[in-house]
């Protein structure tokens, strides 16, 4: 006699049904649609370092008023870079249009000391991007340019002690990116490439707490420059 229940166990069922029918999907969309391109596949490892420069203020406080003292801060800090690069389709003979996912992974440490204070930071920067972008093929040479977005996370630690009292912060900061990317890519073999690249971060959105102050800043555009080279396999 039918109650008009559907057993769990069925529906835990369908549900793996589901899955496994969703991961033969996208890997039909990955192995099939780049077959489509000329390229393949390919997964690059690349080095380089992040620039920016930034302005910052100071203060100082001379016979009781405070005077503020901007200046500006020009860093490179060592960057790695994970690329997967997805060819999707043809538009000529010579061109073609893709899809690349980076992560990105790069650190910074400072240190300051005077007469009675001391400061260390330590900041790590954690991005993943998306981004597509157009290929133009000449012989084994590969000239490529995109745009696309880049979302950070990224933990600041201070350290200071201040007449041998000791202080210390953290928080992360979250922080979205509008990028592009322009570089060129040789084929040494089939599988093999170099690949060199720049890619240029605008900050357009950060936000994070820090203890019980909170900061949402927007429209900064505070630029990043990332040269960078590696090597690149082709599936």
């Amino acid at each position: 006699m039918a109650t008009g229940h559907w057993p769990a166990w069925r529906g835990e069922k369908m549900k793996n049904i589901n899955k496994k029918l969703s991961l033969i999907s996208v890997l039909i969309f990955l192995v099939i649609i780049p077959l489509s391109a000329k390229d393949s596949i390919g997964l690059g490892l690349q080095f380089g370092a992040i620039g920016s420069e930034k302005t910052f203020s100071s203060s100082s406080t001379i016979s009781g008023d405070t005077i503020s003292m901007p200046y500006t801060k020009t860093t490179f800090n060592p960057d790695i870079q994970i690329l997967l690069s997805f060819p999707i389709c043809d538009i000529n003979e010579n061109c073609f249009f893709g899809l690349d996912f980076g992560y990105n992974f790069s650190w910074d440490y400072s240190y300051g000391s005077f007469t009675s204070y001391q400061r260390e930071t330590y900041a790590l920067s954690h991005r993943f991007s998306v981004m597509p972008e157009f290929t133009y093929i000449k012989a084994k040479l590969r000239i490529f340019a995109g745009t696309g977005f880049a979302f950070g996370i990224e933990p600041y630690k201070y350290e200071s002690v201040i007449n041998k009292s000791y202080y210390s912060s953290e928080y992360t900061d979250y922080k979205l990116f509008w990028t592009f990317n322009t570089g060129v890519k040789y084929k040494f073999s089939e599988h093999i490439s170099v690949i060199t690249d720049f890619t240029f971060f605008v900050n357009f959105f950060d936000t994070y707490t820090d203890d019980d102050y909170k900061s949402k800043t927007s429209g900064s555009n505070v630029m990043e420059f990332l040269p960078k080279i590696g090597l690149m396999y082709q599936f």
